[in-house]
């Protein structure tokens, strides 16, 4: 993404001219969205003028570079408890070293 605060998304535009949100759009993606909708009307209906909304679209891709890191984190410990349990299983039915090692193996990020 651009660090200037002209149109940096694809779904910008759609957002710039009032339009519905797109689907499938992520849920830091639909934030931003719906956030930026919100600023374009308002610098539209000179309710803010552009230096007001330029900074406050600064400070909305600030935030969703920051939710796009948690919700990828959040995938991705939900990736580790799938994993670790998958292998937990294993372990507890077949008590190898094998399993064991598995196990060890994903919980220090080796095998996701």
């Amino acid at each position: 993404m651009a660090e200037e605060t002209g149109i940096v998304l694809p779904w910008e535009k759609d957002a710039m001219a009032g339009l519905e949100m797109p689907n499938g759009l992520s849920y830091p993606d639909q934030i931003l969205y719906l956030e930026l909708r919100m600023l374009y009307h308002q610098y539209y209906q000179k309710v803010i003028d552009r230096e007001t909304a330029t900074k406050e679209k600064k400070k909305f891709l600030d935030e969703y570079r920051v939710n796009q890191f948690r919700d990828e984190m959040g995938k991705q410990w939900v990736e580790v408890i799938r994993l670790t349990d998958l292998a937990r299983c294993d372990y507890k039915k077949n008590r190898t070293l094998e399993n064991a090692d598995r196990l060890v193996e994903i919980i220090e990020g080796k095998k996701l």
